[in-house]
């Protein structure tokens, strides 16, 4: 496992353990690999409100301090980093970039402009002969910023079951073998930093604080997408997995406000046909759905002429969606007829329609219904449970092997609702995001 320098870790402790609030003590940190599709070459740091400590090559001494307004230069040279500061310029492998309490990283590369609470590790990423940039944020920071890019609704209610659902992604995605936890797009969860929280992103992840979905006291698969058109798919239906009994497939009577609630979208049968024969082989002359879910949600499609024969409905939309766009076809659960030159599809819903509808979840919260409410509606037999407060006298970054610690416990909260469970234990996992 390759480790992170003891003195940033053990910094980010303290930066987090000196909050006021006591539960913020036991704050857990994510590391997210931050503007990796813009493979960064050259990186400006800025002090904007308050102190930035720069370290080099893991060593203890830090080889600067940006006092407010002070910025240095991180750029790419070869297989090297170049730090250049106003006390000089130093040729490193790493810079660590460890801010002040309660104050943010600034950074800019070429257009792309970023604030970030927690610190920052900057290295080579020789695969992508870029810099690897990993923020290493607070929890509940993270959670704030994420709410905010991935709900844009303003119910509180809904928006604080977003909060427990990002929180839950999060916790749930942490890999200790790994440089980082999460991407800080939609391979995960999108996070752009501190400047994209509101007023009631901040809101909802103060009123849920600490709080996680878990089932039978493990954290659950926290899925969520756009629509469901009127009904949610089961897992198994969409991906290549074990029945999940919470990831149940139900009529879904609040989304009707949606505007994909129902669509119509049309394509090139050639442009179709050519895209398919290439991926999958042979010469694609027609296509059929060959099996449907009970929620409407295709799971099979024929390739007519195709050496493969037929395909998921997931692999058939991921095909679609790469040729003609993502709005093309928005969920599984669609209709199919060829007029003419095109293929005619008509669905309802976007997205994979697992776990969580948002504007069912904003359906239901303009019904009054409370976040708890609107979970327990789509995560049927799970929990809402509290990060263990036990954690509270133990700083979770102390040290290199720190992020070896597995998820965190979660202890039972005995007023919030449990909904009844039925069938199995299953386990299996659905896979990582790569698109709602």
């Amino acid at each position: 496992m390759r480790c992170f320098h003891r003195s940033l870790l053990f910094l980010i402790a303290l930066l987090v353990s000196a909050s006021q609030v006591s539960a913020q003590r036991s704050e857990p940190i994510i590391r997210v690999h931050v503007l990796a599709r813009v493979a960064p070459q050259t990186l400006t740091v800025r002090a904007t409100d308050g102190t930035l400590t720069i370290y080099s090559n893991r060593d203890d001494t830090p080889i600067h301090r940006l006092m407010s307004g002070e910025s240095t230069t991180i750029e790419r040279v070869g297989d090297r980093i170049r730090i250049s500061t106003p006390g000089g310029t130093v040729q490193a492998r790493v810079a660590e970039v460890v801010p002040s309490n309660h104050s943010t990283v600034d950074i800019r590369t070429g257009s792309h402009h970023r604030r970030y609470h927690g610190a920052l590790s900057i290295e080579i990423d020789n695969s992508r002969r870029a810099l690897r940039l990993v923020n290493y944020v607070p929890l509940e920071d993270y959670v704030a910023s994420v709410v905010a890019s991935e709900y844009p609704f303003q119910e509180i209610e809904g928006v604080k079951a977003q909060a427990v659902l990002a929180r839950t992604y999060a916790l749930r995605s942490r890999e200790p073998d790994q440089p980082f936890d999460l991407e800080d797009d939609t391979r995960a969860q999108m996070y752009e930093g501190a400047e994209r929280e509101t007023s009631i992103s901040r809101e909802a992840v103060e009123a849920t604080r600490g709080k996680v979905l878990t089932y039978r006291g493990s954290l659950a698969e926290a899925l969520y997408y756009s629509s469901s058109g009127g009904h949610t798919a089961s897992n198994e239906d969409i991906w290549n997995t074990r029945p999940i009994s919470y990831l149940r497939g139900r009529q879904d009577p609040y989304d009707s406000a949606a505007p994909d609630h129902r669509w119509t979208t049309s394509v090139s049968a050639h442009r179709l046909l050519s895209a398919l024969s290439q991926r999958y082989g042979g010469s694609v002359s027609a296509i059929e759905t060959a099996q449907r879910a009970p929620s409407g949600h295709v799971t099979r499609v024929r390739l007519v002429n195709s050496r493969q024969g037929s395909i998921t409905g997931s692999q058939f939309r991921s095909a679609v969606n790469a040729t003609f766009g993502s709005r093309t076809l928005r969920s599984t659960n669609f209709s199919v007829e060829r007029n003419g030159s095109h293929y005619v599809f008509h669905g309802k819903g976007f997205g994979h329609g697992v776990g969580m509808s948002q504007f069912g979840a904003r359906g239901q919260a303009l019904q009054g219904r409370s976040y708890i409410d609107i979970l327990s509606f789509y995560f049927v037999g799970t929990t809402i449970d509290y990060i263990d407060s036990s954690l509270a006298d133990q700083p979770l970054v102390t040290e290199r092997s720190a992020n070896r610690r597995e998820y965190p416990p979660v202890v039972r909260v005995s007023d919030e609702r449990d909904a009844a469970w039925s069938g199995r234990d299953e386990s299996e996992t659905t896979p990582r995001r790569t698109a709602w």
